[in-house]
């Protein structure tokens, strides 16, 4: 069995936004220091009873999908960095896309880069919310929560 391996050199998982909506591999930010991720295609279903069986009846509904997770805020990544290319995602950075509701579209690579061979991703479009930055005394950096709120249905696919 074949496992997707994420704690070696190389194989950490990799979250991308870019305001190319088209083509998230066109001037991506690669949101760093992913604590954990969390997936979730939750798809809806409605139930009913009638005369006709003795059974409760059920549809499925449109899914209501996000991609969760918690980042060590990297000040470039977060904020912006103002050598990339204005009006990308580096350059605006993670509080300012959601700050601002930016349309971005986005890949979650599960084991390794956006080019890595073989990778296994989710991606889509939607919008970074859920930013939160905290920090406590006993805790030597800040962090934030992020979701993405996908707009629509996620791709599920292998990098080449």
């Amino acid at each position: 069995m074949a496992r997707i391996t994420v704690n070696t050199a190389g194989t950490q998982p990799h979250l991308y936004v870019s305001t190319d909506i088209a083509d998230v591999t066109v001037n991506p930010l690669d949101i760093t220091c992913l604590q954990d991720v969390t997936v979730t295609n939750s798809t809806g279903i409605f139930s009913w009873t009638d005369f006709c069986v003795q059974s409760t009846n059920k549809i499925t509904t449109p899914s209501d999908n996000e991609v969760s997770t918690n980042i060590v805020i990297d000040e470039d990544g977060f904020f912006g960095d103002s050598l990339a290319t204005p009006g990308t995602a580096p350059y605006i950075g993670v509080a300012e896309l959601s700050n601002d509701k930016i349309k971005v579209s986005w890949r979650l690579v599960m084991n390794g880069g956006i080019a890595t061979g073989g990778a296994r991703y989710y991606e889509g479009v939607g919008y970074l919310s859920s930013v939160a930055p905290t920090v406590s005394p006993d805790s030597p950096v800040w962090v934030s929560p992020l979701t993405i709120a996908v707009d629509g249905d996620m791709t599920i696919g292998q990098n080449p």
